[in-house]
């Protein structure tokens, strides 16, 4: 009997040059490999990371492993544009992201 596929949960807040952004792209990188779900949120200055070629990377390549959320706030307020890269949302999206995986990491 095949085992249902782990859910992973991944906040990262800080800007795409810190190493903490790079640090969650890893995780990510490793839960997809194992086959697992991963949700991962921007907030703050990792909004600005939503159009990063390594991220945007690992979503082509895994497009039915990976979703991607943005805080629509933290774009709104340094002036990012909703590109179609990410799904767009408030806080309440967050927790429903974490309230349905089965683990929760935050790169701050």
């Amino acid at each position: 009997m095949a085992q249902a596929a782990r859910k992973l949960g991944i906040l990262i807040s800080v800007a795409p040059t810190h190493p903490n952004f790079h640090h969650g792209l890893q995780l990510a990188t490793a839960a997809l490999e194992a086959q697992d779900e991963v949700y991962l949120y921007c907030l703050d200055e990792a909004v600005r990371g939503v159009e990063d070629e390594r991220l945007q990377t690992l979503k082509a390549q895994n497009d039915d492993g990976l979703r991607l959320f943005a805080c629509a706030f933290a774009a709104q307020r340094r002036k990012l544009s909703h590109g179609r890269n990410a799904i767009y949302g408030g806080l309440t999206m967050l927790n429903d992201v974490m309230a349905a995986t089965d683990r929760f990491v935050s790169f701050n």
